[in-house]
């Protein structure tokens, strides 16, 4: 589908520094809403908009988008300056907003990985958990993400949002989902602090400068909440070459050199000082959340809603949230991947 005609053109170019026939391409990492980078030869930004067709109701909104990373951008956090939101509807049904380009390199998969050194992948993972420390101590209750969302009772706030996206697009029945679930309704943990929540803090969503995080990136499922849910999804992405089935099939940390998943714990606990003895709940949440996104964008690649797509990938999609939902249903979750 063709966003960039010529209304769109003329009000980017007429609003940044930027040539009215600029270039663009689609970043292929994420899956949700579309990234792109548009740029000419003197200028780079990034260009954020929902999926094309029907969305459901309250996703992919980028003016909630937008607020997060200004606000975290003026407390010095890292995340990419925010630079104009476009909400009139009169050129674009959907909202879309633009943001500075972070240069650096995105360690999308395991591939990529294998180009830096052990000693390199021991700096990048210090950075990236310092980062996530960071993130987790901001104040957000004095801040103006304050209202982002409700403070408490994240995981149940959650499982029922998850559940009820998951119900209104359902095209077929999964029992290992059925079985997490139940598992996670009878084992909430108490939420110990209230934190701004990525809600996929991967190494896949930062841009790495230097062999440090420069930038965090894909806020669109971020709230307010249990930091240690973001926590459950480093270590539930954080696979390594002797684990089996593992859904991330492609994670970075599949790459020999990086610090284990028991090394990133105890670095976390150290930044963060939060007790990480229902650490396991929390990996089984992020496994479960994986199956019920996988399923989503599965069900909009099979609409079409992103253009045309080979069925095969489609098919993948499908396959990857059966991997997910069966290391969801796992019962002794953290024996088997540490």
């Amino acid at each position: 589908m063709e966003f960039f005609n010529n209304q769109i053109r003329e009000y980017i170019s007429s609003a940044i520094d930027i040539d009215p026939e600029f270039n663009f391409e689609q970043f292929k990492v994420g899956r949700s809403n579309i990234t792109f980078k548009i740029y000419d030869s003197n200028n780079i930004y990034v260009l954020r908009r929902p999926p094309f067709g029907t969305k459901l109701e309250s996703a992919h909104n980028m003016q909630r988008e937008y607020k997060i990373i200004s606000e975290l951008s003026k407390n010095n956090l890292k995340v990419p300056k925010p630079i104009l939101l476009y909400t009139e509807k009169s050129i674009s049904v959907d909202d879309f907003y633009l943001m500075e380009y972070i240069d650096g390199e995105t360690i999308a998969d395991n591939l990529i990985a294998d180009n830096y050194s052990s000693n390199e992948k021991k700096i990048i993972t210090n950075s990236f958990i310092s980062t996530l420390a960071e993130l987790h101590n901001f104040d957000v209750q004095n801040s103006k993400l304050n209202d982002l969302g409700k403070h408490e009772n994240y995981v149940e706030r959650q499982l029922n949002r998850w559940s009820k996206q998951f119900n209104a697009q359902k095209v077929r029945e999964i029992n290992d989902l059925e079985n997490a679930t139940n598992l996670l309704l009878n084992n909430i943990p108490l939420q110990q602090r209230v934190s701004i929540v990525h809600g996929d803090y991967r190494l896949d969503n930062v841009r790495i400068k230097n062999n440090s995080v420069a930038a965090v990136l894909d806020w669109e499922l971020c709230t307010l909440g249990d930091p240690l849910a973001d926590l459950g999804t480093v270590i539930a992405s954080w696979s390594n070459i002797d684990e089996k089935n593992t859904p991330f099939i492609y994670s970075p940390s599949l790459s020999p050199g990086f610090p284990s998943r028991e090394s990133i714990l105890s670095e976390y606990e150290k930044k963060s000082s939060l007790n990480l003895k229902d650490i396991e709940f929390y990996v089984r949440l992020s496994f479960w959340k994986h199956a019920m996104i996988m399923e989503g964008v599965y069900v909009r690649y099979s609409l079409g809603y992103y253009g045309k797509v080979d069925k095969e990938d489609i098919d993948a999609f499908g396959q990857s949230t059966l991997s997910f939902a069966k290391k969801a249903s796992t019962k002794n979750l953290l024996e088997e991947i540490l």
